[in-house]
């Protein structure tokens, strides 16, 4: 078996690589597969992470891996002083370093990130990397008597995301996460994994997103402030700490999230209300303060708060467990002072709701409304969708619409959300599903019809 690589992905990882399967492939018993996630970060501060993830048929122990130093560490083993080779409570091994908030191994165990200097040194970590995963395949393979498998893989940034490549794992580590925070040694609490989302299958990017040019703007900037930071030390400023997005539901604000992760090549660590919500004294406390240690460790990273209102509401009229959540939450905004990388970013339908000391400068700087689009903001969330439908489908599904049927259009969405016009070109996707046809286009009427049918009866 040999491990190679694309010049893509060295680039990949110098400017900023969010978690990404960088390859996969299907091996013979005693294993089921092997898939390659990679993680980089923006010079000089980044670090390289790369994890294997070995699936195999049964209960897997670390194996007997010669020719490199081996150390023992908790759960697992060291090699050459770089990588963990640890094995998982359910059918998996894992090979990493770095923090792993979805791959990690369910022991918790791992090695330090490794520093990026420039792309010699990430080659070098590579061939270290894929030096440690054939010698851990090899040790896998010997005691069973099997030859090791006879291919080469190629390690590129394909983009796709961690749940669609690697679901099964993800349902392991779901149902596996009570088991595994009652190990030996083991650290409860981890569950603020990025939840499943509306096409996770696919990379996003501000073009992406439909209308929302101010929003967007805003957001361009911080990613500045992640990839660059830099250029604020330049001229003696620091960068924005937290960012706050308002606006009615269904517009943007947790898809713009995804795009500013991407974007700026941060981890996106998303945190909803009851994620940390407890009925135990003290515990929605801990549970705050190890979302902001999490994201200390992965930085650069944003830190994604979604409903702030109810972890963040007004303490005139809320209860004491709400004290002391903003109170954590006012500490960790305040410590983010000597943290670089970590970005606050929080979305709300209530902003009035949020205390006033979340939202004063100096925590969340900047409050960016993310509005119902206007006229011309529901025509490029229209197009946006039309695109996307036809980018899966493989052909233009949609006809053009003319100018007559783009008013008739914009006029029949007045006062939509993003999300109602993403429903309409759906519902007229799926009326083609349900009437068994497999060609043809959809006509602007037949698109007209299922955008009134969205429009609320009050």
């Amino acid at each position: 078996m040999r491990i190679t690589w694309s010049s893509e992905l060295v680039d990949s990882i110098s400017r900023g690589l969010p978690l990404t399967v960088i390859g996969q492939t299907m091996l013979e018993a005693p294993l089921a597969g092997l898939a390659v996630v990679a993680r980089g970060g923006p010079t000089p501060k980044g670090k390289l992470a790369l994890a294997a993830v070995l699936q195999p048929r049964s209960l897997m122990k670390v194996p007997d891996i010669e020719g490199m130093s081996i150390k023992p560490k908790r759960g697992g083993v060291l090699v050459e002083d770089a990588f963990v080779v640890t094995p998982g409570l359910l059918n998996q091994l894992v090979v990493a370093c770095g923090s792993w908030p979805v791959l990690v191994p369910l022991l918790y165990s791992s090695a330090a990130s490794r520093p990026i200097a420039d792309a010699a040194s990430i080659k070098k970590e590579l061939e270290l990397f894929s030096s440690v995963v054939l010698a851990t395949v090899e040790g896998i393979y010997r005691p069973s008597g099997a030859r090791s498998p006879e291919l080469e893989l190629t390690l590129n940034p394909t983009g796709l995301s961690i749940r669609a490549a690697l679901s099964g794992l993800d349902r392991i580590r779901r149902g596996a996460v009570d088991l595994a925070s009652r190990g030996q040694g083991a650290r409860p609490g981890r569950v603020y994994e990025p939840p499943p989302e509306t096409d996770t299958e696919e990379t996003v990017t501000f073009a992406d997103v439909g209308g929302q040019e101010e929003a967007k703007s805003q957001l361009e900037a911080i990613c500045q402030a992640i990839r660059d930071p830099e250029s604020y030390r330049r001229w003696g400023v620091r960068p924005p700490r937290g960012i706050l997005l308002y606006g009615p539901p269904g517009t943007g604000k947790t898809l713009l999230a995804r795009c500013l992760a991407r974007e700026s090549g941060a981890a996106l660590i998303h945190v909803r209300a009851t994620d940390v919500t407890s009925k135990w004294y003290g515990e929605g406390e801990r549970k705050l303060q190890e979302a902001f240690d999490w994201a200390r460790r992965e930085a650069p990273a944003v830190l994604f708060f979604d409903e702030i209102d109810a972890l963040g509401r007004n303490r005139d009229d809320a209860h004491e467990a709400t004290h002391r959540l903003v109170s954590t939450f006012l500490e960790n905004m305040d410590g983010l002072e000597a943290t670089e990388g970590v970005v606050v970013l929080a979305a709300t339908n209530r902003p009035e709701a949020v205390d006033d000391a979340l939202t004063r400068p100096g925590r969340f700087d900047r409050l960016v409304e993310v509005p119902v689009p206007d006229r011309a903001g529901r025509r490029a969330i229209f197009d946006v969708h039309i695109r996307k439908a036809d980018r899966r489908a493989g052909r233009s599904v949609f006809e053009a619409p003319d100018d007559g049927g783009w008013e008739r259009l914009l006029d029949a969405s007045d006062g939509f959300s993003g999300a109602e016009i993403s429903e309409a070109v759906r519902r007229a996707l799926e009326a083609r599903v349900r009437a068994g046809a497999v060609s043809g286009q959809i006509g602007q009427d037949e698109l007209l019809v299922h955008t009134v049918s969205v429009a609320r009866p009050w």
